[in-house]
């Protein structure tokens, strides 16, 4: 999968501009806040629908503008495809693909597939279950549109169940003749949700545990394993198990939104004791295998997107990163410019295609001016 052009249109901080990223590695250099990660982002918001950012949609859109607009064009392995999102300043959206009106976001995601990788992610290991579990949703989701759909109904009854546990004592009549109905249909999605992050983390677990051979010389071995997954008629079993207790809680005890990924390091809990460096040797791997499934699964890899990592690791690390991603699309920021690849210097939300033949000044930035625009 290649992502042939990206579009602008006061998104951010960028008023009006084309990028059009090699098929190797393209480097978005400049200093910080002059819309490097704007760009990544708009590319990332194609493969999974929301930013990695910010929740709120209206931020996307320029000060002082009516909307903002983004473009892509891509390709596959079967032909080229475009996909638009324009912004409102009230938060709603339009997206289309291909001209056609898409109403559903599991319509519109896994048409474009990316693995994002940002500063935040060298943390996974260390971080909380809810982090891992968003790994999980979001790599599955580009790969599976119909387990985007479970996971918010899974959310939309969560609530619902939550609040009526919450509202027990001004309504207790009310839960007794309710509750019930609200565990069945969490049981249902929950078991879907469960069954599908289970297979995913044997897959993951396959490459990640590769990846780490490989950047260790055998010296240490990487596990990751998920809860066995459950049936509806388990789940249904622990949800009505102790109401007392989830009452005394104020919130849904048992289901999906309180698993975790198990991960060891030479058979020991790699959250306790592996270091810092050990941890961001799993999450880089974690994430190269998150590409390697995409490929097993489509045929073909995603688009990587780096924003601003390899400040965050060491030589080695780079290393074996840059040759981890040999014969994939690349698209990453830095503010290095002496970074390896196609280079586009970032000025105040403009894109400059560097040359070897002239300095970066003497280029006009990417436009939608065809006169201006330039391939990498």
């Amino acid at each position: 999968m290649i992502c042939k052009r990206i579009e602008c249109r006061n998104f951010r901080n960028i008023e009006d501009a084309v990028i059009e990223p090699a098929e190797g590695v393209t480097v978005l250099c400049g200093s910080n806040g002059e819309g490097k990660t704007n760009a990544l982002e708009a590319v990332y918001l194609f493969a999974q629908g929301r930013s990695f950012r910010t929740a709120h949609d209206r931020e996307f859109v320029k000060f002082g503008a009516e909307s903002a607009e983004i473009k892509l064009n891509f390709a596959d392995k079967n032909r080229e495809h475009d996909m638009l999102i324009r912004y409102l300043p009230n938060g709603t959206r339009m997206c289309k693909r291909n001209g056609v009106l898409i109403r559903r976001m599991s319509e519109f995601i896994g048409c474009f597939r990316a693995v994002l990788f940002c500063p935040a992610h060298l943390s996974i290991i260390k971080d909380g279950p809810s982090v891992r579990r968003g790994f999980l949703d979001i790599a599955i989701s580009q790969l599976k549109p119909f387990y985007m759909l479970s996971l918010q109904r899974y959310n939309n009854i969560l609530t619902q169940r939550n609040s009526l546990i919450k509202n027990y004592y001004s309504a207790p009549e009310t839960f007794h003749r309710t509750v019930a109905i609200w565990s069945e249909q969490l049981a249902a999605e929950a078991e879907v949700i469960s069954a599908e992050r289970a297979k995913y983390v044997v897959r993951l677990d396959n490459f990640t545990e590769r990846i780490i051979h490989d950047m260790t010389g055998g010296r240490e071995t990487v596990r990751l394993t998920y809860n066995k997954p459950r049936t509806k008629d388990e789940y249904v079993r622990l949800l009505a198990e102790n109401p007392e207790r989830e009452i005394r809680a104020g919130s849904t005890l048992h289901g999906t939104h309180k698993d975790d990924i198990e991960i060891t390091i030479n058979d020991r809990d790699a959250r306790s004791y592996a270091s810092q460096g050990q941890q961001r040797s799993i999450a880089l791997a974690m994430k190269l295998a998150e590409g390697e499934i995409s490929r097993e699964v489509s045929g073909e890899y995603p688009v990587f997107l780096l924003d601003d990592i390899f400040s965050e690791l060491d030589a080695g690390r780079r290393a074996f990163m840059t040759n981890g991603l040999q014969g994939r699309q690349v698209i990453m920021t830095s503010c290095d410019e002496n970074t390896e690849g196609n280079m586009i210097k970032v000025e105040n939300g403009k894109y400059y295609a560097e040359s070897p033949l002239s300095p970066a000044g003497d280029i006009p930035p990417l436009t939608r001016e065809g006169k201006n625009e330039l391939t990498i």
